[in-house]
This record gives C-alpha cells, structure tokens and sequence, in this order.
C-alpha cells in the first residue's frame, strides 16, 4: 500500500491553493496541528489524528475546509477505516475544490469503492482522472487501483495491463517485485488457451511478454532443463522486458528448491464394492494423466481399499513397502480420517476428498483434494456479487448436501458485503416447487393484500400477484431434475427476469440439449474439463467420450479428478510459492488453502437453447474495448 498521511506542508498548500482568497492562519497553528495529529498517530490512534483536522475543518475559514476534510480523509483511507471515511467524503463540497483536490478527492473515493468491493464506482471515478501522472505520487495508486477494482470485477487481463503501467513507475527492488507477483498471479487466473489467444507476436510487447513467461513457466516448470532452454529465448525475444531483473531471478531461485518427483506413485482406490464405478472413472484419469506425461516417469501401483476403512492404514504400509515414496488417495472420508488420525505419515499422501477433523494435517503429510461442493457455492456468491446483486433468494434441497452449499454460499455473500433475504428449501423427490418460491419472493403476502381488498370493497378486482422488489437475484441448489422445473416456474412466478445461479450439479454432460431448455439462462459453475469448447480440455473430454461412451459422460468430473491428482502430484510442494501459487488443471484453477487442502476455481457458463455455453469472462476482453494506454515498458 502506497502512504499518504497528512504531512503539514501538504495541508499547508492544499489550503493555500483553494478556490477564492485564501486566509492563511497563523503558522503556530498549523505546526501545533501536525504535531499534535503526529503524535496521536505515533501512538497508534488514527481516528483521534483524523478528528483533529475534521474538528480543525469545523472552525475555519470556508476555503479551507476541504483542506482539513482531505487530510482526516487520506488517514482514514491509510488505515483502513471505511465507515469513518464514507460521511467524510460525503461532507466534503466538491463544487469548491480545485482540480488537485478533485483528482484527490476521486481517488479516495475509488478507493473506498475498493473496500467496498464496487468495482465499476471505482473505475469511473479513476476515469475521471485525465492526467494521473499530475497526482503526487505520479500516479502510483492510481494504476494500483484501477488494477485492484477490474481484479473485484473478474478482468484479470485488464488488472494486469494497470500492473504494467505500475511497474514502470516503480524504482524500490522490494515494491517492483511484489508488483510483478500480482502481475504474475493475474495472469494466472486465464487458461493457457486464452494466453495464447491474447499475447500478440509481431511486434511483441511487454504484455505479451508477460503471458509467455506465464505460458513457458506451465509447460515445462517440470524440466529444469528443458525451462532454462525456453526462457533463454525468451529472453530473445523480449529483450530489456522489465520480468528480467526482478521476477525472472526470483522464479529461477525458487526452482532451486523444487523437491524431486516421485519414482513411484501408489494408488489408493476402492475398486470393488457400490464404489467401483466411481473409483474405476478417478484411475482412468490417472492412467490418461499418465500417458500423457512427458518423461521421466513414476510408476504406479494401484491398490484395492474396498470398502472398509480399517484396511487403510494396513493397504498404506504395503504401498510403502512395495517401494512408493507417494500415495495417490484414499477416496472414502472414514480411510481418509484413519491416516489422518496415525500422527505420523512416512510418505506423503494426496487424499481424494476433504475431511473436517484433519487439525493435525498441517504436521502431518496429508493434502486434501476433491470436487468440494463449498468451492462452488462461494464462486456462485462471488459471481453473483461481482455481476452487482447484493441481494439475493436462495432455494436448497432440503438435506445435509442443500444445507452445506447453503452455508457456504451465506458466509461468501455476506463476507462480500452482500445479505441472503430469504432461503426456502424444497423436498429433492418434489416436482412442484410453487410453494418455496412463493414464500421466498413474497408473493403470498401480495394475495393476502388483494384478498383484504376484494373484502374490503365487497367486489372481484383483477388481480396479478406482485412479488418482492428487494431480491436482485435467485442462488439455487439443485440437481438437473430439479434445476429444469425451478427455472421455468420462477418465470411463471413473475421472476423470469431475475438472474438465477447455480453449480455444476445442475449440468450433467451428455444430456440431450432438448431436454435442458427448460434451464435456458441459468448460469453455473464447473471444471473445464466439461465446459471447454476447444483446445486441450475439449481433446481431452472427445477422447474420453470415445473410449467410454457411458462412463466417460457421467463420471466426467471424477475422471478429472484423477487426471488433476497425478498432474499437481510434482507441484504440491511449490504451490506456497508466490509465482507457483495457481495449477491449471482439468477440475479447474488448483490453489492449495489452509491445512493443506487443495481448492478450485472454475469456468462459467449460462445454458442456451439447452447447451452450455461460456460467459464472455473477463480474461477474454475485447482489446478495442480498453482505453489506449500508449507505451508500455
């Protein structure tokens, strides 16, 4: 964060510089009012400095007033005190500010924008900043913003043109290198397909630049070799790129550290039982993970867990001896919870689920990773929040996997700065969802108002029920079944034009587009094993379909699960590294969270004429849509 506390010589010209004749008050009291708001300040109080220049701002003259309000205001912005910044902004007269005080004003309103997470109020206050580089750190928080609010709107291709602006205003080592991480890590959030679709080639700049050390740095991070080869002509190509004097050193120290890979790989399934089929989808992609692997490669043994979770431990010994030196599984919770619970694991284990009571597993080498309906329940808050609706219905099934994603999707919203108006929940076996949507969108309280009418005037009056104003939008949780009828009697409930949000259990690949009509518009997040419609997702899944009709549509998800397990298996120790930090896979953007529990980001989709089809993301923006930035470094 760049600072900006009240230094007296800035109050002192800011008010000299206001509109009409300025009064300048005696410089005893302007000194004895730095050093008082200083010492408050020294002290750790904030608020008390800043109510220092507002009590200030109270007794002088007119004209500079908005001096003092500017002051408390940059302190308050600095540490972080929004409530207290938003009246005193909005106390400030903006029609008797000078063009500094305006540019100052608008960037501390974009960022309280910012905190409040409103994107697009923070960019159109930083638009009506015509010279930035006027400001008087030159522009330095502007760009840092601008990056900050199209990063809340989902534009990380945008967010990381501002970081290049950044950077080229940048002189401290330290300041340069965490910029260029948040350059990094922007860029990280798009797919390999839309980095090659977005870098340009002739003639190559900075831009482009940075998605192909993106790019290099994916493919081949796993061959020291091979990486050192295609970063020297990079490095051909982008000569003097500003990657090559702070992040690039910092990336090739962190490879230094790499663990060795796995020589050989066990593979903890349970193949027999009522979970053969889903276990038998998960090593299908392990194997085609496998197969496709560049070499050198593990090896891998598989072993038969079965269903009884007492065999774990004994099953993980065996794979030890046999000569493993890393476990792929197990899938069952209670497997999971046996290992999680023996204190001490000799070779590290990649569990294919997530387990609650794993407090240990930070000590323990135990990582976490499954297709976790929370992580899609919390994507559909963020989307919906990031699309401007804070205030939203919600419709769950009525049990203990309705109530899970419920609780997720809450906490995400709210944290947001969002608010859940009203949830009902629906019996999973019902097909009439009339009464749940008609108590979350009010609408019997609009018939008991018409009913009271028609007593009241003793007639019939037309009537057409009136559902609540306040809901901007609908999250339901749903399985298709389900999501087809919600869908089309929200519209004959009078909500037919409120967005409406889900996850990937709506969709299940391979259904006949007719039959999925009925969910036209909904929207829904997934992995982009599913969703993709070209390149190497949409080979892979053309693939899968061929060898296995029938498994490969149904057990699609699990089928990535598998392939992503073996794929991050070489990465899971860098994953805390901050140019490290995202794994594109099958299953999605892997991160890995606290008590190592690995966590996905997904593609998203809205149905059309019953198939799926991506939304426009903000990493695939229109270049022509984006303001000339002129030259970049």
């Amino acid at each position: 964060m760049f600072r900006f506390y009240p230094l007296l010589l800035v109050i002192f010209l800011g008010i000299l510089s206001c509109t009409g004749a300025p009064q300048r008050p005696p410089t005893d009291t302007i000194s004895g009012l730095a050093a008082a708001a200083q010492t408050l300040i020294d002290q750790g109080d904030t608020l008390g400095a800043a109510q220092l220049y507002l009590s200030e701002a109270k007794t002088a003259p007119e004209n500079q007033r908005n001096a003092l309000r500017l002051a408390a205001a940059d302190l308050l912005a600095e540490n972080g005190h929004w409530a207290q910044l938003e009246p005193v902004l909005d106390g400030l007269d903006t029609t008797r500010l000078n063009p500094d005080q305006a540019n100052h004003y608008r960037q501390l309103a974009a960022q309280l924008a910012v905190a409040n997470r409103q994107p697009e109020q923070a960019l159109e206050l930083l638009a009506a900043i015509a010279m930035p580089e006027t400001l008087a750190d030159h522009g330095k928080r502007y760009y840092q913003l601008r990056a900050e609010a199209y990063s809340q709107a989902g534009n990380p291709l945008e967010a990381a043109r501002q970081l290049i602006w950044l950077d080229g205003l940048l002189d401290d080592p330290a300041a340069k290198l965490d910029n260029q991480y948040r350059l990094w890590e922007q860029l990280s959030n798009l797919s390999s397909e839309s980095l090659e679709t977005l870098k340009t080639s002739a003639p190559p700049d900075a831009l482009s630049g940075w998605m192909e050390l993106v790019l290099i740095t994916r493919e081949h991070r796993g061959d020291r070799d091979r990486w050192s080869l295609e970063l020297s002509r990079w490095r051909d190509r982008y000569p003097r790129h500003a990657a090559e004097n702070a992040l690039l050193p910092d990336l090739l120290h962190q490879v230094g550290q790499f663990a060795a890979q796995a020589n050989q790989i066990a593979i903890l399934l349970p193949l027999s039982g009522r979970t053969e089929p889903s276990a038998a989808a998960i090593r299908d992609g392990v194997l085609a993970a496998h197969y496709h692997s560049s070499p050198p490669k593990p090896q891998l043994r598989f072993y038969d867990t079965g269903g009884n979770a007492q065999l774990t431990w004994s099953v993980y010994q065996l794979a030890i001896e046999d000569g493993a030196d890393f476990v792929i599984g197990p899938l069952l919770k209670d497997s999971i919870n046996q290992l999680a619970q023996s204190g001490f694991l000799p070779i590290p284990v990649l569990a294919l689920n997530h387990v609650s009571n794993t407090a240990s597993s930070n000590e323990l080498s135990l990582y976490q990773f499954g297709l976790a309906p929370e992580d899609e329940a919390r994507q559909a808050a963020e989307r919906a929040f990031a699309d401007g609706h804070q205030q939203l219905v919600a419709l769950v099934a009525d049990n203990a996997w309705g109530e899970r994603l419920l609780k997720a999707f809450t906490e995400r919203l709210t944290d947001l700065g969002g608010e859940l108006l009203a949830t009902e929940r629906f019996t999973p076996k019902t097909q009439d969802f009339a009464q749940p949507i008609q108590r979350a969108l009010n609408l019997g309280d609009s018939k008991q108002r018409h009913q009271a009418l028609q007593r009241l005037l003793g007639q019939k009056l037309n009537f057409e029920p009136r559902r609540r104003q306040d809901a901007e939008a609908v999250f339901i949780a749903a399985f298709p079944r389900q999501a087809r009828q919600i869908k089309p009697q929200l519209r004959f409930h009078h909500a037919g034009s409120l967005p409406v949000y889900g996850t990937s259990h709506v969709y299940q690949p391979g259904t006949d587009a007719a039959v999925d009509r009925d969910m036209d518009g909904l929207m829904f997040c997934d992995i982009p094993l599913s969703l993709d419609q070209e390149g190497p997702w949409f080979e892979q899944r053309t693939r899968l379909q061929a060898i296995w009709p029938n498994r490969g549509q149904r057990y699609q998800r699990l089928f990535a699960l598998g392939f992503d397990a073996y794929q991050i298996v070489p990465w899971l120790d860098t994953l805390h590294l901050p140019g490290f930090a995202r794994f594109p896979g099958a299953t999605g953007v892997l991160t890995l969270g606290d008590n190592k529990q690995l966590h996905r980001t997904l593609e998203w989709a809205k149905f059309n004429r019953g198939v799926p089809e991506l939304l426009m993301s903000t990493e695939g923006q229109d270049d022509s849509a984006i303001e000339p930035q002129g030259d970049r470094r």
